[in-house]
Parts: C-alpha cells; sequence; structure tokens
C-alpha cells in the first residue's frame, strides 16, 4: 500500500543511524508536549525545548510540572509536525519520549547551567529582543530529559513506528 503512495519504508538501520534520525528531528523542532504525574493525576504542558542530540533540556520558572517533576522524575513528551490529512494523509510525523528528568536551579550549579545553556538556540532572538538582562536575572529551574524509549513515526522519511531502547 505504501509503495501505491509513493511510500518507501526503511527496511532497517542501524542504532547509530536511528538516534542521528531523531536528533535531526528534534533539532528542527521547537515545542513539545510534556506530560508528568505524581498522585496519579496526569499534568500535560506546552513547553519550548532545545537539545543536544537525544538529551532535551526545558527551562522553566515553575508550575505544577515542576512540582510533579519533583514527586516523580519519570515523563514522556512528544514533539510533531502540523498534520493536514486533507493535503496528505500520509504526512503525520512526530517522536514519542519516555524518559527521566532531572531537574536543578540555575543559581543553585551555574557551571552546568553555562554547559547546558551553550545549546539554548534562542541565544540571539532573546538579546535581539533586549531580553538577555532580564533572563539572566532569572533563577529558572533547568530540567534536563533523558530518553530511554523513542518512538519515531514519519511514514513520508520511511519511519514507520521505529522504536529505540536505551
Amino acid at each position: 500500500m505504501f509503495q501505491k503512495f509513493g511510500i518507501s519504508l526503511i527496511p532497517e538501520m542501524t542504532v547509530e543511524e536511528f538516534e542521528s534520525a531523531a536528533a535531526s528531528y528534534l533539532d528542527s523542532h521547537n515545542v513539545l508536549n510534556l506530560a508528568t504525574c505524581r498522585n496519579s493525576r496526569p499534568r500535560c504542558t506546552t513547553l519550548e525545548y532545545f537539545n543536544d542530540g537525544l538529551t532535551v533540556y526545558v527551562m522553566s520558572e515553575g508550575g505544577g510540572k515542576i512540582a510533579n517533576l519533583r514527586a516523580n522524575p519519570l515523563v514522556s513528551y512528544t514533539v510533531n509536525d502540523p498534520y493536514r490529512p486533507e493535503e496528505d494523509y500520509f504526512s503525520a510525523a512526530g517522536i514519542q519520549v519516555w524518559g527521566t528528568a532531572d531537574l536543578f536551579k540555575k543559581n543553585e550549579d551555574p557551571e552546568r547551567a553555562g554547559r547546558i545553556m551553550v545549546f539554548f538556540r534562542n541565544r540571539e532572538a532573546v538579546t535581539a529582543q533586549g531580553l538577555g538582562a532580564a533572563i539572566s536575572a532569572v533563577n529558572f529551574n533547568i530540567m534536563t530529559i533523558t530518553a530511554r524509549k523513542i518512538r519515531y513515526l514519519d511514514l513520508r522519511r520511511g519511519f514507520r513506528n521505529v522504536v529505540w531502547e536505551a
């Protein structure tokens, strides 16, 4: 069926090839939907992220997600493209990740924060908008999400629910 619609599924790939493709997908996006849970109460939050390969970073001033992470570091998140089935039914593309989040306050470990902030993609935009000093002044939480399992779907690129586990 896929061939009829010009789709060639990838028959197999190495772990390194998958990790490179998944990291490239993460590199090309900047918004994720983070699911956390505490006391059997799930919560999903849309957040900006930046990454270094498969490791994802999120900065946050606080909120329910932070309280949830302190109680339970297990997380899941999705990153996806807009889906327009009326234009291309096979255009669904996205990545789903299960992992563990590590959390610390920027001022508690400025050296570690500095190493992570090297990957922050919007440094120039923040500076151009005059927000550099304001962001530097905030003692925000920095979340590091380490992937344990990844599911990738992008039929047009040949990925049909390919799964990777650490």
